[in-house]
């Protein structure tokens, strides 16, 4: 679900079930549109995978390192599966 939503990015699986997208090129400038296509797929009664994904996205401003985006996307996901398990 998340590699066909995110085609021109990489993907790694991050633990268990979570997983970290670097969006770049078109992914990159599609984000917001991306994020609403995932919470589509989320909510689509239809679909063959009842799986449902968290997603938190941050983008990187002038943070110390990537560790900080990284705390912030993960904050964001958090706060996302809350929102998707009420």
């Amino acid at each position: 679900k998340i590699c066909g939503i995110f085609q021109n990015s990489q993907v790694f699986r991050i633990g268990g079930d979570e997983f970290a997208v670097i969006c770049q090129g078109n992914d990159y400038e599609r984000i917001d549109d991306l994020l609403r296509e995932m919470d589509e797929a989320n909510n689509d009664k239809s679909a063959e995978s009842c799986v449902q994904v968290a997603c938190g996205m941050a983008r990187y401003k002038n943070d110390k390192n990537v560790e900080s985006v990284f705390e912030r996307a993960d904050q964001r996901m958090y706060e996302h599966k809350a929102k998707i398990k009420d």
